[in-house]
């Protein structure tokens, strides 16, 4: 990032921004569940017309598709791509402790998932799962959490103190999130729908394989030619032409591609909004 002066994005639509196209790597829904959940997280969070829209645009910028999501953690720390859409956040905290320079980046929403642990109604062995339970959430427990790689669940655990106790991957975890604690960090966990994402599972993948990953080329190329029509119109604008035409068949070039996906309308649109500009 610093190589190519690039400021952290900080929010979902950040990603959008022109100064990361070619800088961006994910994977596919169906190569990673963690990345389903991403597409689902948008989903749930921006509503489902929304997210497909988002995901058009956003396929736009990728550098390319990565195999899966460790696949695009390692891209990132080899310094092959300096961004990557991934789950989960301490892949980042496991990168910098082999050495790379990795930061988790959390967007303005996003979804918590714990790793949960529970003693079971009846158990045999009730008194030895208890004593296990106080240990695990004790200072020693939670740390041994930590150094597998995984946030510690306590909330007033800091890991400002545990490094000053040479726990080694407290200072991992500290950089890779810029927080002193997991829970200091400024998120909206939103209520995710399981129910409805399982429900929906086969289709969202469907869907993101017919419509954007094999027809990648398209949809880069009718974005790109949307977008260069829509200079032409501006600078048509600002020698004082009569641009409404032109104007009104780009925005609708703009929802063919975003909205419906029709990438071949879209590009035909946005050849119609170019001809008003040479014939009004």
């Amino acid at each position: 990032m610093k190589k190519l002066r690039l400021p952290p994005p900080k929010t979902w639509n950040d990603l959008l921004n022109p100064i990361y196209r070619g800088n961006i790597v994910h994977t596919l829904p169906y190569a990673s569940g963690t990345m389903h959940e991403t597409i689902e997280i948008l989903m749930q969070a921006f509503g489902e017309e929304e997210a497909w829209r988002y995901l058009r645009l956003l396929a736009a910028q990728l550098a390319r598709f990565s195999t899966g999501s460790t696949d695009t953690t390692q891209l990132v720390a080899r310094g092959e791509v300096p961004i990557g859409v991934a789950q989960p956040q301490m892949n980042a905290m496991a990168a910098r402790k082999d050495g790379f320079p990795v930061r988790d980046l959390l967007p303005e929403k996003t979804i918590l998932v714990p790793e949960a642990v529970a003693l079971l109604k009846g158990s045999p062995n009730a008194k030895t799962g208890k004593i296990f339970l106080d240990w695990l959430f004790s200072d020693e427990g939670q740390k041994y959490v930590l150094e597998g790689r995984y946030f510690a669940a306590r909330t007033d655990i800091k890991f400002s103190a545990w490094e000053k106790e040479g726990v080694g991957m407290a200072t991992h975890a500290a950089k890779a999130l810029g927080v002193d604690s997991f829970w200091d960090l400024n998120v909206d966990f939103i209520e995710y729908d399981l129910d409805l994402a399982t429900k929906r599972w086969d289709e969202v993948n469907r869907k993101y394989e017919y419509e954007i990953y094999r027809k990648w080329g398209e949809l880069k190329s009718s974005l790109f030619l949307i977008e260069e029509v829509e200079g032409e119109i501006d600078a048509a604008k600002a020698q004082k032409m009569n641009v409404k035409k032109a104007e009104a068949k780009i925005k609708d070039a703009r929802k063919l591609f975003e909205i419906d996906g029709n990438y071949a309308a879209a590009r035909l649109t946005a050849s119609q909004a170019r001809a008003y500009l040479i014939s009004p």
